[in-house]
């Protein structure tokens, strides 16, 4: 059962704002406004998402078909470019219209399947983003510490990038349970 210090969160959605009543054990409620589209600061977030979202997908997606394209060449620095268009592709195709859609005050219908899926790839995308870039890193710092080990380079590579994507798969998991 309920302590004595639950609280209740009720949320009312009207035309213009979309408000949070905490209804605490004392029955005392206050409000917490999550957006208010009259401000101006929803529209003007929205419509910042909306451009990087167009930049991204337009500079991401030609570089992904240029590096699928010339994969007769097997060096890793494709590679590694690659999983970093791809981790880009995650954060602009999942993350970013996330972003939009939090900011205006909508009612979700999709289901909580769909959003416990975006609140994990909400959680994935910046991971595998930075682990990626942190797997280039220690790529590079291998290849000035021990520049003539070029045999191993490529396993050494796919072992970074392999570790960078389990971790960020496994990190993303709290996130489905905590929503």
């Amino acid at each position: 059962m309920n302590g004595p210090s639950t609280e209740v969160g009720i949320v009312r959605v009207d035309r213009y704002n979309v408000e949070k009543y905490h209804i605490n054990i004392t029955n005392d409620t206050y409000n917490d406004s999550i957006g208010n589209p009259e401000s101006g600061d929803s529209i003007l977030s929205a419509v910042i998402y909306s451009l990087m979202f167009i930049l991204s997908a337009g500079s991401n997606i030609p570089v992904l078909f240029t590096l699928l394209k010339n994969q007769k060449r097997k060096c890793r620095l494709n590679l590694m470019f690659l999983h970093l268009v791809i981790s880009d592709l995650i954060v602009t195709i999942f993350v970013i219209p996330l972003e939009i859609t939090t900011d205006l005050p909508v009612q979700w219908v999709a289901g909580n399947a769909a959003c416990k899926f975006l609140i994990y790839m909400r959680a994935f995308g910046p991971n595998i983003l930075s682990s990626i870039l942190a797997a280039i890193s220690m790529d590079i710092y291998y290849t000035i510490l021990h520049p003539l080990k070029v045999n191993d380079a490529l396993r050494r590579s796919k072992i970074f990038l392999t570790l960078a994507w389990a971790a960020s798969i496994l990190s993303s998991i709290p996130q489905v349970s905590w929503f």
